[in-house]
C-alpha cells in the first residue's frame, strides 16, 4: 500500500467565472489496496461551493519528472491522465484511488484539480511525489507530541505527518517501571485523543507510533504527572452573566468533544417547577469557548416573569446547569 498527500483545490461558487483559485489543505489517508505496480491515493473531498456541496468532477494526471519552475501548466499539458476518477462524494468525505500499470521503483509525480457541474475548473493542487513498489515508505513520526490535563482525563495530540503516516496510529501508555499498553488505534484523520483512564497522583507516559499492517514507524513520546487532586471535570460548565439580570443575560459555556472535535449543543431554559420556558439552541458547534445572549423571553416571545430559572446546557463533554435571577 502506498501512502500519499496531495491537496484538492476547492472550486467556489462565486469563482465559477474564472478557474484559478487557490487549493484549500486537507489531512489524507490511505487504506488503499495496491500493488507494487500501482500507487494509492486518498484525500478529502471538497465541495461545489466552498466546502459545501458536492463538486463535479476530478481530473488526475501523473509523470515520472517534477514540475520544472513555477510551469504547473506546462507540467500538465505534457502528463498522462491517471484515468477516469470516480465522481466526487460530498464535501469533507474521503476519496481514495489506485493508479495501476505503474513501474515498481520508479518514482512518479501527481497533481489533481477539481470541476464544478457548469464545468469550470479549479487551479492546481500541490504535488505529490511516490514510489511505485514502496508500500507505506518510511513510515513518518508524528510532530509535536504533546499531553495535557482535558475534561475527562488527559488529552493527546499531535500533527499528522506530511507523507509516511501509513494507515494511522497506535497509542501506547506506560507508567514508571511499567510496559507499554496499547490505548487505542486510530484513523490517519485523528490527530487527538483522550485517555480517561488516568489515576491522579501518577506520571505516565505516552508514545504514539504511525503503522502499516504489522509495521510500526519511531515513537514520538509525551510525559505528564496528573495531580492528586480531582481532574477536570467533564461538564460544559454554563455560567450567566451579569446574574441577577434584567432584560440580558450572556450565557458562557464550553463547547466540543474532550479531544477537540465539534460537537452537537442544546440549551434550554426552564423555570422552577420544570415548565420548558425556551430553547436557545440545538446544534453543532467548535470545540471551544462559546457565548449566549438570552434576552429573557420565552419560544412565544414574551417577556418572562421575574424570578429563578435553570439553564440546562447538554454537550458532548456532559451536563451543566445554572440558575438565574431575573429582576424586575
Amino acid at each position: 500500500m502506498i501512502r500519499s498527500r496531495t491537496f484538492p483545490p476547492v472550486l467556489p461558487r462565486a469563482a465559477r467565472a474564472w478557474t484559478t483559485v487557490g487549493a484549500i489543505a486537507v489531512a489524507l489517508l490511505a487504506p488503499v489496496p495496491a500493488g507494487a505496480d500501482s500507487i494509492g491515493l486518498s484525500w478529502t473531498a471538497p465541495g461545489d461551493d466552498g466546502n459545501v456541496g458536492r463538486a463535479g468532477a476530478y481530473e488526475l494526471r501523473y509523470a515520472t519528472s517534477p514540475i520544472s519552475g513555477a510551469d504547473t501548466l506546462g507540467w500538465w499539458n505534457g502528463a498522462p491522465t491517471a484515468g477516469v476518477l470516480p465522481p466526487p462524494l460530498t464535501a469533507g468525505s474521503r476519496e481514495q484511488f489506485t493508479v495501476i500499470g505503474m513501474t515498481t521503483g520508479t518514482t512518479y509525480y501527481f497533481v489533481i484539480r477539481t470541476a464544478d457541474d457548469v464545468p469550470n475548473w479549479s487551479g492546481f493542487s500541490n504535488q505529490s511525489a511516490r514510489t511505485a513498489g514502496t508500500p507505506g515508505g518510511a513510515l513518518a513520526t508524528p510532530a509535536n507530541f504533546t499531553a495535557s490535563i482535558a475534561p475527562g482525563g488527559v488529552r493527546l495530540a499531535w500533527n499528522e505527518p506530511a507523507s509516511g503516516a501509513g494507515e494511522g496510529y497506535h497509542i501506547y501508555r506506560r507508567v514508571p517501571a511499567g510496559v507499554d499498553t496499547l490505548l487505542a488505534t486510530l484513523p490517519v484523520i485523528r490527530t487527538a485523543h483522550v485517555d480517561s483512564g488516568v489515576v491522579g497522583g501518577v506520571a505516565y507516559e505516552y508514545r504514539v507510533r504511525t503503522y502499516q499492517g504489522q509495521t510500526e514507524g519511531a515513537p514520538a513520546v509525551a510525559t505528564i504527572s496528573v495531580p492528586t487532586s480531582r481532574l477536570a471535570t467533564s461538564s460544559p460548565e454554563v455560567r450567566g452573566y451579569p446574574n441577577p439580570a434584567q432584560g440580558q443575560v450572556t450565557l458562557r459555556f464550553r463547547s466540543g468533544t474532550a479531544d477537540g472535535a465539534p460537537g452537537r449543543v442544546r440549551v434550554v431554559i426552564y423555570d422552577l417547577t420544570g415548565r420548558r420556558i425556551c430553547q436557545l439552541l440545538d446544534d453543532m458547534l467548535p470545540a471551544g469557548e462559546q457565548t449566549l445572549p438570552w434576552t429573557c423571553t420565552s419560544d412565544a416571545g414574551k417577556a418572562v416573569a421575574p424570578g429563578i430559572y435553570n439553564v440546562i446546557v447538554d454537550a458532548p463533554m456532559g451536563r451543566s446547569v445554572t440558575q438565574l435571577a431575573i429582576v424586575p
